[in-house]
């Protein structure tokens, strides 16, 4: 019998909400498995789709196939308990407090940043189509509630701008309009006129 990993995921586009069981033959997390793009689509069993924002439309399905391209993003919602030999095989890593904007949601989140790099190097060497983030919280455009994941995989073809909280991002490039402006050289100093002669104090003395 082929044993398989069984996570809960939660796929978000811009319109929908599909949520459902994600088996896996291997374990590993899913943004990795994601980002292999061995499949174009998601299998989800015993899953349910929703109109984003009215989760109260929820339609059952026993099955859905959702393309990956049109993910935003991906967060777990429940996970297996890894095997005993399980290791990370990523270059060791520190989290740095993010927000990223996607044209529907604002997330706040802890981006994996490699010790090794500068996060401006890492985000123009990323191949990856998903971002692995820890601790989000997802801000709708559209409002309503926060939502609170442990784990989102973000769609980096759908990012319009991120920021880091605290602290300014080493070596990012300077846009043209921020660049100090070269000022001119002072204009030289035009030549004095000359003074018109006076007299003198003994010509005074004999127009008196």
């Amino acid at each position: 019998m082929n044993e398989r990993y069984t996570f809960t995921i939660e796929v978000y586009t811009s319109a929908m909400v599909f949520t459902g069981s994600y088996d896996l033959p291997l374990y590993r997390r899913v943004s990795d498995a994601l980002n292999s793009r061995l499949h174009r689509f998601i299998a989800l069993r015993d899953a349910s789709i929703a109109p984003l924002g009215r989760p109260q439309h929820a339609q059952r399905v026993p099955q859905i196939l959702v393309d990956w391209s049109d993910a935003l993003l991906v967060a777990t919602m429940a996970e297996p308990t890894p095997p005993p030999d399980f290791q990370m095989p990523t270059p060791p890593r520190d989290t740095q407090p993010m927000m990223f904007f996607t044209s529907t949601f604002a997330l706040r989140a802890d981006f994996f940043k490699r010790t090794d790099r500068q996060l401006i190097e890492m985000l123009d060497e990323l191949n990856d189509d998903f971002i692995a983030l820890s601790n989000v919280l997802i801000f709708p455009h559209a409002g309503g509630n926060p939502l609170n994941r442990d784990f989102v995989c973000l769609n980096q073809h759908h990012i319009q701008a991120l920021y880091v909280l605290g602290a300014a991002i080493a070596n990012a490039p300077v846009p043209a309009s921020a660049a100090p402006a070269v000022e001119a050289p002072p204009p030289e100093p035009e030549p004095a006129e000359p003074a018109e002669p006076t007299e003198s104090a003994g010509e005074e003395r004999d127009h008196s």
